[in-house]
């Protein structure tokens, strides 16, 4: 049996793969390098976003018209830049909108590492500076390899034939692609945050013997996952005061630019946050109304970002794939490294023709990449379990 790997087409040539679904579209990298993420060729760009706009939908209706079946990603819809779309992310998985989304020429992710710095050789004598043979202090501690996984599924999408037909506006979000889009969105996340490949289950979620590992696993491998389950949050500001010392920490011992942090959490305990920093209402006399909460919170100049994806999760709770694997906590903090975590793919969020089923075309959504972290976990924290 074809594996999803030959079925989709991924064990062809990389640059020909990278061409069809990245340089097409304007994205462009150097060897071994990475293209500019989506989010800041798309985000604050209404040119660009006007260049791709309905690209799901002139592109499946083409296949449709065209009558395509074959199954490779030459023939793909590379729907990850699609506007409507990337509403879609932004609004369904807030945090997986703000991760860097990156393209690379090649299966495995080659990167060199940034969490360590040698020592600069120094101040020397005149006769000492004349010789510096030997002497080479890199900023890295040296490469890393991350393999891309493939993430697949599957979806029955004959409105777009219908409604193409009629030449009628087609809203994305609202088709059954839609649908499984904003659930690839979330589980996508939840992997980000909680993937453990180690966990070894068969049932696809983010504890699957085939997920990449997530923000929790390399916190973890670094000595930066905290439990924070007995920390006294008695005092009124004690949850702002315990995550800002953390802040602190990091920025103290790890010297990581504030600029590249954010703090990512639950909306659980991003209401704690604003309870503590005692909630006024704020009147607009204009509009005759009134606004009781925080839109955007900092802790010491760091952005907070809430997310339902930040909770327990249980995948396989019937135990039939290897399971069950409970992970995550709403009292989980996130401090994120933007410059050393992103998530690098051959193939963005994709989809293509199988065939058609009935009255329906058969389409297959799919993806390859990895969630990569160039400082291993030690740019970053995951504070779990505070008890709120």
């Amino acid at each position: 049996m074809a594996s999803a790997k030959q079925i989709l087409g991924l064990g062809r040539d990389a640059e020909k793969i990278f061409s069809t679904l990245w340089e097409k579209h304007g994205f462009y990298a150097p060897d071994r390098g990475f293209t500019p993420s989506i989010q800041s060729m798309f985000y604050g760009r209404p040119d660009n976003q006007k260049a791709a706009e309905g690209l799901t939908v002139k592109g499946i209706r083409g296949l449709i018209e065209k009558q395509v079946t074959s199954t490779t990603v030459t023939d793909a819809v590379p729907v990850a830049f699609d506007p409507e779309i990337l509403d879609i992310v932004r609004k369904d998985a807030p945090l997986l909108a703000r991760l860097p989304q990156v393209g690379y020429k090649g299966y495995t992710v080659r990167t060199n590492l940034i969490s360590a710095r040698a020592a600069p050789r120094g101040w020397v004598s005149e006769a000492d500076s004349l010789d510096l043979s030997g002497v080479s202090n890199e900023f890295t501690l040296g490469e890393t390899d991350y393999d891309m996984k493939i993430y697949v599924d599957a979806v029955n999408v004959g409105d777009f034939a219908e409604r193409g037909a009629e030449g009628g506006y087609l809203p994305v979000r609202e088709t059954a692609l839609g649908q499984r889009v904003a659930a690839y969105s979330q589980y996508k996340e939840q992997a980000i945050l909680y993937g453990d490949h180690s966990k070894a289950l068969t049932d696809g979620s983010p504890g699957d013997a085939n997920v990449f590992d997530g923000m929790s696993v390399h916190a973890a491998a670094a000595g930066n996952d905290v439990d924070k389950s007995a920390v006294d949050l008695a005092a009124s500001d004690a949850l702002l005061k315990d995550i800002k010392a953390e802040v602190k920490d990091l920025l103290q011992n790890a010297n990581v630019f504030k600029g590249d942090l954010e703090i990512w959490t639950s909306h659980t305990l991003f209401d704690e946050l604003e309870n503590e920093l005692q909630v006024r209402a704020i009147l607009d006399q204009n509009v005759n109304s009134a606004n009781y909460g925080f839109e955007v919170i900092y802790i010491s100049g760091i952005p907070v970002i809430a997310s339902h994806n930040v909770a327990e999760h249980t995948y396989d709770a019937g135990g039939v794939a290897g399971g069950p694997y409970t992970i995550g906590s709403e009292g989980d903090v996130f401090i994120v490294n933007k410059r050393a975590s992103y998530y690098a793919s051959l193939a963005p969020l994709f989809t293509l023709p199988l065939g058609r089923i009935g009255l329906a075309e058969h389409f297959a959504l799919g993806e390859y990449g990895t969630y990569v972290d160039r400082s291993q976990g030690t740019f970053g924290k995951w504070l779990y379990d505070y008890a709120i």
